[in-house]
């Protein structure tokens, strides 16, 4: 199990995955009004030296910012079944997909209503690292599938 490659693959999305769900991921900035504004797991939030006034929620992003790392860390320990692994790193692609596209969705809409022009941080490329590194991860599992069929045909 530890000694595959695809198992540090998923041990690094777990632990990105991990990063992306409790650090903030994007910004909103109303220049006007000099106003800031984060997007992170608890929502949109202003920033303000009083403390921070919530705005929305995104539970749809923390949503999947928390399964993400739960199904690659189950997908770990599925090392006897392939197959099933190939079928959950899948199904984490899309919704690192998904992700993004809730993501833009929300900085959209908030920078409409709060008329703000939103940023992106660094850790809005965790996912897309994860999606390479499920892609590397999958690679990994198919040579370990292709291994596994040609020493059945030496028997």
């Amino acid at each position: 199990m530890i000694q595959r490659i695809q198992t540090l693959y998923l041990l690094f999305i777990v632990i990105l995955s991990c990063f992306t769900l409790f650090l903030p991921v994007a910004g909103l900035y109303n220049s006007s009004e000099a106003l800031k504004y984060i997007v992170d797991f608890k929502g949109i939030q202003l920033i303000q030296t009083t403390g921070n006034k919530f705005f929305e929620n995104v539970w749809a992003l923390t949503a999947i910012s928390a399964i993400v790392p739960v199904i690659a860390l189950i997908t770990i320990f599925l090392y006897k079944n392939r197959s099933l692994q190939i079928r959950l790193i899948i199904f984490n692609v899309v919704l690192l997909a998904g992700y993004y596209g809730l993501l833009f969705i929300y900085l959209w809409i908030a920078g409409e209503k709060l008329h703000a022009d939103w940023f992106l941080e660094i850790v809005t490329a965790f996912p897309l690292v994860n999606i390479i590194l499920s892609f590397m991860a999958i690679r990994a599992i198919g040579k370990d599938i292709a291994l596994i069929k040609s020493l059945n045909r030496i028997r």
